[in-house]
């Protein structure tokens, strides 16, 4: 997996729209007075591009798809119009649209549309949707080309996408290894979900119970490094649909499994900064080895679950002897050791009771 790339673009015309979906085929028409203005920011996440920006504008837009990837599409927030005419729907901030070859884009645009497209291999997408795509079987990602979920689960992944594209937008951030891996799969996943959770798709019938469910996702991943742990991996091993796990974790927990196994993940990086040397290992050393490529988000949920900064734990286990040796001696009056004395024998008064 490389590293991350980022490139930003500007959108000063009505042929730089082009530039959002990569489409040489595309037909811009205005609808307004003025010429779409807008950010494009395109960054490579390990295997999976990201199309993302911001575009202040009125248009009819169509547009070819000619590449051989698959993406999906969403718009991130309501301040703009965005009307699917494939649809015949406007489009809400969540909903998520599947893009393959032959497919069209044909919408309009009214307003400042904040949007995100990702785009992957299909051989990815078939490990990332791992058991839902094998109970699919033949055609599961061309059942449909958009999918609608419940308000609060489109509120969850709009927001957690936007969150990513915040981080990767920031200049000269970067981020490798595990946390790359990580940055991909955080990035993915609320796509999918968008699209699992979609209100018409049939309902799943449940075989496990959930505290069953929960406890096989716990012993599966304790055989595991914490941070190499994946969503997909584990539904594929112990064949399991997300909308089961998700279930489960929520009936159990009251949370969801990836914010379980980031907290998870959080518990393993603590062990870690007790252990370590502060004189030849920093918290950033640590937090990117189990996958944290938000720094300040990982302090700042650190000290929510753990009461200290990061940074105030790194070391701290690994001088425990010398913090006892070095603790100083207290003066102790004749009244006190009196009174420890008085106590030394009812103690022992009180363990020969017990015992007869």
């Amino acid at each position: 997996m490389s590293e991350l790339q980022v490139t930003r673009l500007r959108i000063d015309s009505f042929e730089d729209v082009r530039r959002v979906l990569d489409a040489k085929a595309t037909t811009c028409v205005p609808l307004g007075s003025s010429a779409p203005k807008g950010i494009l920011l395109l960054a490579s996440i390990g295997d999976v591009l990201l199309r993302a920006g911001e575009l202040a504008a009125d248009i009819r837009a169509r547009s070819g798809i000619d590449g051989n990837s698959i993406s999906f599409s969403m718009k991130l927030h309501s301040d703009s119009t965005l009307f699917s005419f494939r649809a015949g729907k406007e489009v809400l901030p969540g909903d998520v649209y599947r893009l393959a070859h032959g497919d069209v884009c044909d919408c309009r645009v009214s307003g400042h549309l904040a949007f995100a497209i990702i785009s992957l291999d299909p051989d990815l997408l078939l490990e990332y949707g791992a058991e839902d795509a094998l109970r699919g079987e033949v055609g599961f990602w061309e059942q449909r080309y958009w999918f609608r979920a419940p308000p609060f689960i489109r509120h969850r992944v709009a927001r957690s996408v936007w969150q990513i594209i915040s981080q990767v937008s920031q200049p000269r951030w970067s981020v490798t290894g595990h946390g790359l891996r990580q940055l991909q799969s955080d990035l993915v996943e609320p796509f999918l979900w968008g699209v699992l959770s979609d209100e018409r798709l049939p309902h799943e019938r449940h075989g496990l119970p959930s505290a069953a469910i929960v406890r096989n996702v716990e012993d599966w991943v304790d055989e595991r490094a914490p941070e190499t742990v994946q969503i997909a991996d584990l539904c594929r091993a112990l064949h399991i649909s997300r909308r089961s796990l998700h279930r489960a974790f929520a009936e159990t927990l009251g949370m969801g499994p990836t914010h379980y196994l980031t907290r998870r993940r959080c518990t393993a990086a603590r062990a870690e900064l007790r252990e370590a040397d502060p004189a030849t290992v920093s918290v950033t050393d640590i937090a990117t080895k189990y996958g944290f490529w938000q720094l300040g988000r990982f302090a700042r949920d650190y000290r929510k679950l753990f009461g200290e900064r990061p940074s105030d734990t790194l070391g701290k286990g690994s001088n425990v002897g010398e913090r006892l040796v070095s603790v100083p001696r207290v003066p102790v009056s004749k009244r006190t050791a009196s009174n420890v004395r008085l106590g030394l024998q009812v103690g022992r008064q009180l363990v020969g009771f017990g015992t007869n």
